[in-house]
């Protein structure tokens, strides 16, 4: 049986899908999702609600904008409105702006800018497929509990 990451590393190289290069939570970008662990593979991408989705068509476009420089910390918004983690990640008309961070430990993917809110970044979802397939519908995300069986992935940010 062929794994997912498999099909999916043979639909970069062969050009079937387009992700994103990780850039800096800066601009107007896509919010990409990459393995926490092994080759830190890109897992997908958020769709505009701020669902993990791995329909390259479906990925959103996110603005976002720096508030200062050190730390860095910046909001982030698509046209679904402000996104914000509050038990899960989400983009929506009447969410509160929230300010969010860089993952500043050495434990994320190396040499990219990783999300955080708080103290805390790596992302999961209990979704039946993590990640989901093509043909799946977007799932939501939320901080990891330690608890789910399948990849937990940290977001970056890429250029569309």
């Amino acid at each position: 049986m062929v794994s997912f990451t498999s099909l999916l590393s043979l639909a970069l190289a062969a050009g079937g899908l387009a992700a994103a290069k990780p850039t800096s939570f800066n601009g107007t970008g896509q919010i990409r999702t990459l393995w926490a662990y092994g080759d830190h593979s890109d897992l997908g991408c958020l769709t505009s609600a701020g669902l993990w989705t791995t329909d390259e068509s479906l990925c959103g476009k996110f603005d976002a904008k720096r508030t200062n420089e050190s730390p860095v910390m910046f909001t982030l918004a698509s046209v679904e409105g402000p996104c914000q983690i509050y038990g899960k990640f989400s983009c929506a008309k009447g969410n509160e702006p929230y300010i969010f961070g860089l993952w500043p430990w050495g434990n994320s993917v190396p040499g990219v800018e990783c999300l955080r809110w708080g103290q805390y970044g790596l992302m999961a979802s209990s979704g039946p497929r993590n990640p989901p397939l093509p043909t799946d519908p977007p799932q939501e995300l939320h901080l990891t509990s330690a608890s789910e069986e399948q990849k937990y992935v940290w977001l970056t940010f890429g250029s569309v």
